[in-house]
């Protein structure tokens, strides 16, 4: 537990009731003092049922471009301070890492309004109700939103199962692009 606690970096006492509560409901089984998930796949379909990634709060933009490759483009030449925490998500991040379906609305995860505002001034954003292109989400799930960021093409991205968790129920082909995540990169892990 301590390990597990560890590498999350969570609390080992809160790591343990989760590991209990697991166990409780059958999605884990306890082989010589460590566990061992029964399906994974299993606990993937619930969570995506249970997760809604509109919890998050959304600061919308608009962003002088000629779709959202060039926005991605323009965050890259961006200077970014290492106190400054991003992560693409949701289609955005999706297209980095597999890309599939076509989208208008880049998602920045974002850990504070401090750091939106350094974008807002870098990028010479608009705040926007309508033509909004760029949306940063400043996550409801703090601890987990950043957990397992990767560096793609020079630029980080939110969790392959991030990523899934997002755009499965997003509205606009958000499943079309979970399905081929899937399918692409996170079949493997999932089932083995």
């Amino acid at each position: 537990m301590r390990e597990l606690a560890h590498s999350v970096n969570l609390d080992p006492g809160f790591v343990s009731r989760m590991a209990r509560e697991l166990e409780k409901r059958n999605y884990v089984v306890r082989l010589n003092a460590k566990l061992q998930l029964r399906n994974p796949k299993s606990i993937l379909e619930d969570w995506v049922y249970e997760y809604n990634y509109k919890k998050n709060r959304e600061v919308k933009f608009f962003c002088l471009s000629k779709g959202p490759d060039e926005i991605i483009d323009k965050v890259r030449d961006v200077d970014i301070s290492e106190e400054v925490q991003y992560a693409f998500g949701l289609h955005a991040g999706a297209n980095l890492a597999s890309p599939y379906a076509v989208y208008n609305e880049v998602h920045i995860y974002i850990s504070s309004r401090d750091s939106i505002e350094f974008f807002e001034e870098r990028l010479k954003l608009k705040e926007a109700q309508q033509g909004v292109n760029i949306i940063f989400l400043l996550p409801h799930y703090k601890q987990s939103v950043f957990y397992g960021k990767q560096k793609i093409r020079d630029l980080w991205v939110v969790s392959d199962i991030q990523l899934y968790l997002d755009l499965y129920n997003y509205p606009i082909r958000g499943l079309e692009q979970a399905e081929h995540l899937y399918e692409k990169r996170l079949k493997k892990l999932i089932e083995g």
